[in-house]
């Protein structure tokens, strides 16, 4: 079934390489640069300071190595914000700019651990298990080479060294912690939002057809009259209710009178197109909403519907038929008063003798029916 929710016709999202599987991705790459600059601007702003600090103990400043490191930096999460594609560029570029700002301002033989910690955090928020163990390959091999360059001769593994080692050590098991309880905070968030999406289904579902209920089509309908009045394009509401439908339930019995409703559903659904809706407007009585669609395009479908019930072959005699209205929107009205005009025009069906569809015009300035 193609209407309402009981198919979904989910969304492209993007999902960019080493996020978290637990993370869903985004809807588009708006809000992935909402979210950017909602949640990495710490990171960025923490990283800036770092920075900038480096500049109050250094002796010596090579503003080469320093300035190189800001562009490496700024380049790198400028791409990565550009492109979802690019976001592990953000902290790997953090890293390596927080190399260079450092080699130019105290130098590498001061001790660059504390700059590392920034990058790895970043990936153990946002990156899968995998980015992580990348991060800190690329941390233990920071460490490593600095060490080598800065190495007069031979590699002495002196305090500050020894420090950076404890304090990647440190990050990458602190890294690892924050990310299982990111995982398990991100589980029980997605949990919780389809059990709030199932829950939502069920109350704007009609259980008997699976198709939406009065609550569901009303939620729609809004969404269809907007869309009608922005693109300026016409919009018809058909209302059909069975006939003599009561008469069948008493004749047949109520198990048999569910199964022709949801038969009468199911077929009226296939037959219509993917873009109309149709929802069950309460007992026997149906709604179906049809974009983009005049009076006379709506008369041709309804007719189609109500004069082929899907009846089985041995209760064609049964007398069951079905009586139908078709309103137009005008274009001002608001979706209470359209929904009167249909009702109207349905109680004008029956009270004609049934077995007919009655259309209103979409002219405000005619309340005449046309049969």
């Amino acid at each position: 079934m193609r209407n309402g929710r009981t198919v979904k016709y989910e969304t492209l999202r993007i999902r960019p390489f080493g996020m978290h599987p637990t993370q869903r991705g985004y809807s588009d790459v708006s809000e992935y640069r909402h979210n950017q600059v909602r949640y990495g601007l710490a990171f960025v702003g923490i990283t800036a300071i770092c920075f900038a600090v480096t500049l109050v103990s250094a002796p010596q400043i090579d503003w080469a190595l320093y300035l190189a490191g800001w562009v490496l930096a700024l380049a790198c999460v400028g791409l990565a914000w550009l492109n979802p594609t690019l976001w592990l560029l953000a902290p790997f570029g953090a890293l390596g700019g927080a190399i260079l700002v450092r080699a130019g301002t105290d130098g590498l033989d001061a001790g660059i651990g504390p700059l590392l910690l920034i990058p790895m955090l970043a990936i153990a928020v946002y990156g899968s298990r995998r980015a992580l163990f990348i991060m800190v390959a690329a941390v233990a091999a920071a460490v490593i080479i600095a060490q080598v360059a800065t190495a007069d001769g031979g590699v002495e593994l002196n305090p500050i060294w020894r420090q950076d080692i404890v304090l990647a050590v440190m990050a990458t098991v602190l890294g690892i912690v924050i990310q299982d309880l990111v995982t398990r905070m991100r589980k029980e968030r997605n949990l919780a939002e389809e059990r709030g999406r199932i829950i939502e289904e069920l109350a704007l579902t009609d259980p008997l057809t699976g198709i939406d209920n009065r609550r569901g089509w009303e939620r729609m309908i809004q969404r269809a009259v907007g869309q009608a009045r922005r693109h300026r394009q016409p919009l018809s509401l058909a209302m059909l209710d069975l006939d003599h439908f009561k008469q069948y339930n008493d004749a047949h019995g109520h198990q048999a009178g569910d199964d022709f409703l949801r038969r009468v559903a199911l077929d009226w659904e296939e037959r219509t197109r993917i873009e109309d809706h149709i929802a069950r407007y309460g007992g026997e009585e149906f709604v179906i909403t049809l974009p983009n669609t005049d009076l006379e395009g709506a008369r041709v479908i309804v007719e189609r519907l109500r004069t082929d019930l899907p009846l089985p072959s041995e209760d064609r005699s049964s007398g069951i038929t079905c009586s139908a209205s078709i309103a137009e929107w005008d274009g001002a009205e608001t979706v209470r008063e359209l929904v009167a005009r249909a009702d109207q025009a349905l109680y004008q069906a029956k009270k004609e003798g049934r077995n007919r569809t009655v259309a209103v015009e979409s002219s405000a300035e005619r309340a005449g029916f046309s049969a």
